[in-house]
């Protein structure tokens, strides 16, 4: 049998980093929390190079003791719990006592600290776990912690790193859900000397406008509501405003940011009438519930969470928003009085004889130490369609993703069998025979007879017309009469930024514009339609997943969309000219398929026409 040996602090401690220090966010939000937890009410967060080079958070909490500084460093060291009940109601955000261990191991780290009640200041320098020294130091109240040089001694990890300016979209969002989930606390949030963001404590309307800009609260219904034990509280989008990915999504339980599949899926589906293609809805919610009904522990990042009754959870959200989205009488109090006096686009209820009036919120006597289980969230949605419960919902939805996928497999046999067909055909010379139904042009070669859709079949030749022209960077460009100019957050920015050139080269001039802002001035002559806020929004869709994302697909998808609107349409009479030149592009390739996946032509062979006339059996 081997030996079994017990590892050293150095070794575990550096094994636990891989755990708690994933990247440089990873280390920022750790930090912070440990701030927010030592009751700083003001705090400032710089980078270098994303973080790589070096991160510094300064704070007013508590402070360290300069006794109580080593133990800071050592893992399982923390002021946040003494004994198992601790365990039982975590309320702080911080809690295993690891992350400043962690992060010691792999940087090299300096914490300088003084408590109010500490005449002096004092500071540790640790270099990669190892303690170097424990000095005096001049410093105000609260704690300064720098991290430099993350993963030095680890290059396994680092070569995991992405480029600085990745990491400091990532960096950029976390910062941005730490001002929201902290709306009382002031930040100051400075990238390579340069401020970025700035909230000053006085509450979440303002922590939006410091993330997202002034417009954004015109845009939402700011709600406060009980729910089944649940406490709602936050900003919800519009019908209208929606974005193109996920980024704009923040839920916070208690105050902490997760991430939870029952409730977004709650929102999408709440949303799910009044979402276009590719859309996400807009939210800044925080739940407050009793912390023994949710487990924070799941995930070493304690960003998933786990809750005692998924169902009701799901109902609970999925009431609320739908009832807000819907106009119902009841949206009078989940919606808070400030934006009920500056909306209107609550529909006023139906019932002549409820009053339309702001109500503020009465705050109702709602245990939260266990959820509610009542017929309330068997609560049907009543709107113009549809009187159906949650129950209801998710076997509808069920049966549809399982009707989806069955339609999927019946089409790909059908377009396999297409194919096998449009490869048979063969270079021809058609010869025009006149035109059916105002649609379809006959063509023959003295063997067959072939079909063609004549507007599938232009769609195609002005489709490859266009791709021909960006494929050869030979593209005619003309200008916007008025650029357009439109936001992006953090990590937009950076997928953007490094897609300008790609951009460029098929013909759509695009520049910086401000700090994340773009400004588009030339289109390429075909795109000149372009509705640029749906061009953008597909290149920036699911961005918030992370997924890999083709400008060629996106592209094409446009320029299909553009030659289907400029194409000949079914009922036109075409000249002969015109049939002419359509002919003789059919000429070559008669397996040709519209952009959007139609066969162009349908081949009907002498030997299928002789056995219709029974020449032949």
């Amino acid at each position: 049998m081997s030996k079994i040996n017990v590892l050293s602090s150095k070794i575990y401690n550096r094994i636990s980093a891989g755990e708690v220090v994933e990247r440089p966010a990873s280390v920022i939000k750790e930090l912070v929390e440990n701030s927010i937890d030592a009751k700083a009410d003001r705090i400032t967060i710089e980078i270098l190079s994303g973080g790589i080079s070096m991160i510094k958070i300064t704070d007013n909490g508590d402070g360290i003791e300069k006794s109580e500084l080593k133990k800071a460093v050592m893992p399982h060291a923390t002021s946040k719990i003494s004994s198992l009940n601790d365990l039982d109601c975590i309320l702080t955000l911080g809690f295993r006592g690891e992350a400043l261990a962690s992060i010691a191991s792999v940087s090299k780290l300096s914490i300088t600290s003084k408590p109010k009640n500490q005449e002096n200041g004092a500071k540790i320098n640790v270099n990669g776990g190892e303690i170097e020294s424990v000095i005096d130091y001049p410093f105000d109240n609260g704690t300064e912690i720098e991290v430099n040089n993350l993963f030095f001694n680890t290059p396994a990890r680092e070569k995991f790193l992405k480029k600085p300016k990745t990491e400091e979209g990532e960096i950029t969002n976390i910062v941005s859900r730490l001002i929201l989930s902290n709306p009382n606390v002031s930040f100051l949030y400075i990238v390579d000397g340069k401020k970025i963001m700035q909230s000053f404590g006085d509450g979440l309307e303002s922590a939006m406008i410091s993330v997202y800009g002034e417009k954004v609260i015109n845009d939402c219904f700011s709600i406060d509501t009980y729910k089944n034990g649940l406490k709602i509280t936050g900003y919800i989008g519009k019908h209208h405003f929606s974005k193109s990915n996920r980024n704009y999504q923040s839920l916070f339980i208690n105050g902490r940011y997760v991430i939870n599949q029952s409730i977004s899926s709650a929102i999408h589906n709440a949303y799910s009438s009044y979402l276009m293609k590719r859309q996400y809805p807009f939210y800044v919610l925080n739940v407050s519930l009793a912390n023994e009904l949710v487990d924070v522990n799941v995930h070493p990042n304690k960003t998933e969470v786990r809750f005692a009754n998924n169902e009701i959870i799901y109902g609970s959200f999925y009431s609320v928003i739908s009832k807000v989205l819907d106009g119902t009488s009841e949206a009078l109090n989940i919606v808070s009085q400030r934006v009920l006096e500056n909306s209107e686009n609550i529909q006023k209820p139906s019932n002549k004889n409820i009053d339309y009036v702001t109500h503020s919120n009465k705050e109702t006597a709602v245990k939260l130490d266990k959820l509610v289980f009542n017929d309330s969230f068997f609560e049907e949605k009543n709107d113009k369609t549809n009187n159906k419960t949650t129950i209801d919902i998710f076997a509808e939805n069920k049966a549809y993703l399982e009707g989806l996928e069955k339609k999927k497999e019946e089409l790909n046999i059908k377009l396999q069998k297409q194919s096998v067909q449009q490869e048979m055909f063969i270079e021809r010379k058609l010869n025009h025979v006149g035109q059916v139904l105002n649609t379809y042009l006959v063509f023959d070669d003295g063997v067959d007879v072939f079909l063609v859709d004549q507007h599938a079949a232009h769609e195609r030749i002005l489709f490859d017309k266009f791709t021909t022209q960006i494929n050869s960077k030979d593209v005619d460009v003309q200008p916007l009469l008025l650029p357009y100019i439109f936001d992006v957050d953090s990590f937009e920015y950076d997928f953007l930024y490094k897609k300008l050139g790609v951009l460029r080269d098929i013909g759509i001039e695009i520049e910086e514009f401000g700090e994340k802002t773009f400004k588009v001035s030339s289109l390429p002559v075909c795109l000149i339609n372009l509705s640029l806020k749906d061009f953008f929004n597909d290149i920036l869709y699911e961005l918030g997943e992370l997924k890999e994302i083709s400008l060629d697909s996106i592209l094409k998808e446009k320029i299909a969309q553009k030659a289907c609107k400029s194409a000949i349409k079914a009922g036109d009479q075409l000249s002969k000219a015109e049939i002419e030149i359509l002919a003789n592009k059919l000429n070559s390739n008669l397996g040709l398929k519209c952009p959007h996946g139609r066969p162009v032509v349908v081949k009907i062979t002498k030997t299928e026409i002789e056995k219709w006339f029974k020449r032949i059996v």
